[in-house]
């Protein structure tokens, strides 16, 4: 007998279980308001010009004379390099100039003899009073000094060349500032050696007024068709949720960049930045508007996206299913431009069991939240279908969802 009770009590207990529940609806209403299609990326802050400043030559750090977020002018003095060395190489290459100063002089000096002991070779030879070869040698002689002249000439020219040389190491020594700005990183100390062997090391980094940035976005191939030069733009940074900084799109460079398949090109936004919040090195979330319409019907996103279970609609399975309904023109960010056939679900009556009716509707643009749509069947105020809650709560019943009226229940915010 208790076996019995056991196998009916387990039995009404299955078919209670699997009994289908009445679908309950989560609504909102169509309403009539503003859609705004945006692209949206993120990039990086910097500075619309830059200078790494670096050391032409090697030497210790004698003193330092600007320190991070230093205002500098072209010409400030930066930094200096130990001179001693480069005074000593500076007097050599003096000593060497004048040490070819003085070989020309005694080349010229020979040059003379040699011209007069020629003279007189050619006067005493026109008597007969002389070999020919003592004219030969008179006139060779003549012109090797004439030759050591020359030689003489261009050691000048190369002991000139040293000096200069080592005159302009002696004012690398001075490290100065190559444009108006500030000091952003600085990267050696006083008594450190910078080698400038292979490459100047580079020793600051300065930017020019911060008054004005850049961003450099990196916008997704399926957008960047819809961007163009000079159009406005919204740049935010995480420091300063609440600030808007305005720009415009300056530059659209053709070079690619493909990271895990996704493929990107960079927009450079020139942003105002008077108030001098923004930092070179920031990540920043850049909007440009590409269309916007003004009191238009829209509908929640999510209600181009509901499908009903196939037994409640109005229209059948293949209604309810068929390839394409519904879908919103969008890029991978959510945006969208250009207008498609969609459908969207109503319930004729706020009774629990009443059965979602399908209308066909054209979508245009979509932002984040809305969709513009037109049908002739709606109209602002209708309630649309969002989600069957119905099938959430049986499907996770530890998250809390759980029924009202058809049609009664709203996500918050929604109107």
């Amino acid at each position: 007998m208790l076996l019995v009770l056991l196998v009916a009590g387990g039995t009404s207990w299955w078919l209670l279980r699997a009994r289908p529940t009445a679908a309950q609806y989560l609504t909102a209403r169509a309403t009539v308001g503003d859609v705004v299609a945006s692209i949206e990326a993120t990039g990086t802050v910097q500075a619309i010009t830059q200078v790494q400043v670096g050391s032409q030559v090697s030497g210790r750090i004698l003193a330092l004379h600007a320190y991070f977020n230093d205002e500098v002018h072209a010409g400030d003095l930066l930094a200096e390099l130990d001179p001693t060395p480069f005074h000593a190489r500076e007097a050599q290459a003096r000593a060497a100039l004048a040490s070819a100063i003085a070989q020309q002089a005694r080349a010229r000096a020979d040059l003379g003899l040699a011209e007069r002991n020629a003279a007189r070779a050619r006067q005493m030879r026109d008597r007969e009073l002389n070999a020919a070869a003592d004219l030969d040698a008179a006139v060779a002689a003549q012109e090797s000094a004439a030759a050591q002249v020359a030689v003489a000439r261009a050691s000048i020219a190369q002991a000139r060349a040293a000096l200069d040389s080592a005159q302009t190491d002696l004012a690398y020594t001075r490290i100065l500032a190559p444009i108006d700005g500030i000091v952003v990183t600085r990267s050696v100390e006083v008594g450190q050696t910078v080698a400038a062997s292979l490459q100047a090391p580079v020793l600051f980094l300065i930017v020019d007024d911060l008054a004005r940035v850049r961003v450099i976005g990196d916008v997704d191939e399926a957008e960047i068709g819809k961007l163009r030069k000079d159009m406005p733009v919204e740049v935010r940074v995480d420091a300063f949720p609440d600030d808007v900084f305005p720009g415009d799109v300056r530059e659209l460079r053709l070079g690619a960049t493909t990271t895990q398949g996704v493929v990107t090109y960079p927009a450079v936004i020139n942003v105002n930045n008077s108030a001098r919040k923004l930092r070179p090195g920031m990540t920043a979330t850049i909007a440009v508007t590409t269309a916007e319409h003004r009191g238009v019907l829209r509908v929640p996103n999510a209600a181009l996206r509901f499908r009903p279970r196939t037994a409640d609609a109005a229209t059948g399975a293949s209604g309810a299913s068929g390839a394409g309904a519904g879908r919103v023109g969008r890029g991978r960010n959510g945006r969208s431009g250009g207008s498609r056939s969609g459908r969207v679900y109503v319930l004729d009556s706020a009774t629990p069991g009443a059965v979602p009716r399908a209308v066909q509707v054209t979508t245009g643009i979509s932002d984040a939240s809305f969709t513009e749509v037109s049908s002739p069947e709606l109209r602002a105020g209708v309630e649309v279908i969002l989600d069957d809650v119905s099938q959430t709560a049986t499907a996770a019943p530890s998250s809390g969802a759980s029924g009202g009226g058809g049609g009664a229940k709203r996500p918050p915010g929604m109107f």
